[in-house]
């Protein structure tokens, strides 16, 4: 296969594109510099404080401490800061923001989330490890640049940031990581909407795969399917191959994600301890968090479920006692320990990802992420995959991060053209009263001005679940306000057309409902409101027309349309309408729905 990586020299304007992942345990930046002439080409920051190598130091660990509420140590320096103020320290923060419906696989328990220090919100904690990881991008950028620090300098304001997310998060987890880039100076409010942007952390990493892979696997019209591993999540999304020359690709379905990976294996494994060592002078919370950290830097990624034993090294050679297992600063841990702790995660993945790879027929899976380098998950997902014909490939270098730089490959080369839906998308309206459909609230039918009978609360439709969006596609909302033409004068309804506020609802289910809220005005369950379009009409004015209604009452009516753009990876949205034969827009303001 060819390097997708970058064909073609760039003709644009001078620009700097930085893409941050900022995972749950570790976090990683790339960068590439574009420069009128050059071919392209992504660069990991390979060396954070208080990590001594520059090979194999592209991740940082993502930890800040705090003190008196003020930000004091980050990465590595921060990590040291956990067994003695662990409650100084935001860590698995990424929990903080996981929606509920990632929990999707039956019987998952709820993972105990470490608070965050007291004063600190989430939104101030991304907004410090994002500066920490711009400060130190800038840092390395002009120590491996040619005239780096001019370069920087000149076009700091223009950077575009990239930010991997999970496939799970929304519009809701956009909105609270906009707010901590601007908050961390790294946009401003203004140039948000063009600056910063957004990539799934599947998608990044399908991009880092095919470019760092060789082989004639990939033809047209394959099925396959990426599965990232990572800190938190599990992601899984199943491609079709569109063309191999270009490269393009599109979702088959739409993509899964479900609340698992490698920190749940890291819990399971210290009550596993907490049990073994209870009772014991082993059995001190500090100790067995010491053998914790030992297990996931150690033994962590060397288990393969092989063995009758392992040995865990956690302390010095004076560290016995044969009754619970330890001899010379090692514990003993059994296979019947470890294989539980792992099947744990391994079983939720496979609930969650092997229903839309079996539907699709797909013929290969592409394993990437931290947690894929597990010898034992790898293993375990192999023997279940091959079951249904499904080869695994897996793409090397664990030392870096696929999502980072991923998702600068996937800034240069942009080979997923279409994404599928995951949910049903559609607004809540006031329809025309249908006596079939609307049967069950007839009691509740309004004659409006326009002379017709209407039904609030109903559940209008725009896109369906798992439609394949080619691009960036665009759904027309054509609505129109009426009012009393007797009652009401021209002057009085300029001062009306103002800003009207359309709620934009995601229907998990693989029906479409009749209704988005109940003869109360809540919103129905199983209906989730991500977010409000906020419009304003005001420039409408010049299109107010008075009409005849069916019971020839004489009312006033506007006409305007709310297009709303789907299949990118952020939802955006304008206003259009007609005047004086001429088709006038203006922006769509996109209000996340925060809980």
């Amino acid at each position: 296969m060819a390097n997708y990586y970058s064909n073609k020299k760039y003709d644009g304007p001078e620009a700097i594109v930085v893409a941050m992942d900022i995972g749950t345990t570790h976090s990683a930046v790339s960068f590439a510099y574009f420069c009128p002439g050059s071919r392209p080409q992504g660069k990991m920051v390979a060396h954070w404080p208080g990590q001594a190598h520059w090979n194999g130091a592209a991740k940082t660990p993502t930890v800040v401490s705090y003190k008196n509420g003020a930000a004091k140590a980050y990465g590595m320096d921060a990590e040291q800061e956990i067994e003695e103020h662990d409650r100084n320290v935001a860590y698995w923060f990424k929990l903080h923001l996981h929606p509920a419906t990632m929990l999707k696989v039956h019987n998952a328990e709820k993972f105990e989330i470490p608070p965050l220090p007291v004063g600190v919100t989430i939104e101030r904690v991304y907004a410090d490890i994002m500066r920490y990881l711009m400060e130190n991008t800038q840092r390395f950028f002009e120590m491996t640049t040619p005239n780096g620090a001019e370069i920087w300098e000149r076009l700091r304001d223009t950077i575009v940031i990239v930010l991997a997310t999970p496939n799970g998060w929304d519009i809701r987890e956009q909105a609270v990581l906009a707010k901590a880039a601007v908050r961390a100076s790294l946009v401003t409010e203004e140039n948000t909407g063009h600056l910063l942007q957004f990539v799934t952390e599947a998608e990044a990493s399908v991009h880092y795969a095919l470019a760092n892979q060789t082989g004639d696997w990939l033809k047209k019209n394959v099925v396959f399917a990426v599965i990232d591993c990572g800190g938190s999540t599990v992601d899984t999304t199943v491609y079709r191959c569109v063309s191999t020359d270009p490269l393009s690709l599109k979702e088959a379905c739409p993509s899964e994600c479900v609340q698992a990976g490698g920190i749940f294996v890291n819990r399971e494994v210290k009550k596993l301890l907490e049990r073994k060592l209870q009772g014991s002078s082993f059995g001190d919370p500090e100790i067995i968090r010491s053998m914790t950290s030992a297990f996931e830097s150690d033994l962590k990624p060397k288990f393969d479920g092989t063995m009758e034993e392992y040995s865990l090294k956690f302390g010095s050679l004076r560290d016995n006692d044969p009754t619970v297992g330890i001899h010379k600063g090692r514990i003993t841990l059994s296979d019947e320990d470890l294989r539980p702790v792992f099947d744990l995660v391994t079983k939720q993945i496979i609930a969650s990802c092997f229903k839309p790879l079996i539907k699709q027929r797909t013929k290969y899976v592409v394993l990437v992420g931290g947690f894929a380098e597990s010898p034992y998950v790898r293993s375990v997902l192999w023997k279940a995959l091959a079951k249904y014909d499904m080869q695994i490939i897996t793409v090397g270098d664990y030392a870096k991060k696929a999502a980072a730089e991923g998702a600068i490959i996937g800034h240069i080369k942009q080979f997923v053209v279409a994404r599928a839906a995951k949910a049903t998308f559609g607004g809540c309206v006031r329809e025309r009263y249908d006596k079939k459909l609307h049967r069950d609230r007839r009691d509740s039918v309004k004659v409006y001005p326009d002379g017709k009978e209407r039904v609030d609360g109903a559940f209008h439709m725009w896109i369906r679940k798992g439609t394949v969006l080619q691009g960036t596609f665009a759904h027309k909302l054509s609505y129109h306000l009426a009012w009393d033409a007797t009652t009401t004068s021209q002057k009085e309804l300029a001062s009306k057309l103002t800003t009207v506020e359309i709620e934009v609802f995601a229907w998990e289910g693989d029906d479409v409902p009749i209704w988005c809220k109940d003869e109360h005005g809540g919103a129905l369950n199983g209906m989730r409101l991500i977010c409000t379009l906020n419009a304003d009409l005001s420039a409408l004015a010049g299109g107010l027309q008075i009409r005849t209604g069916l019971r020839g009452t004489k009312f006033y009516r506007v006409d305007y349309d709310v297009c709303v753009y789907f299949g990118g990876t952020q939802l955006r949205a304008k206003l259009q309408w007609k005047e004086k034969g001429g088709l006038r827009e203006s922006m769509v303001k996109v209000m996340p729905f925060i809980s």
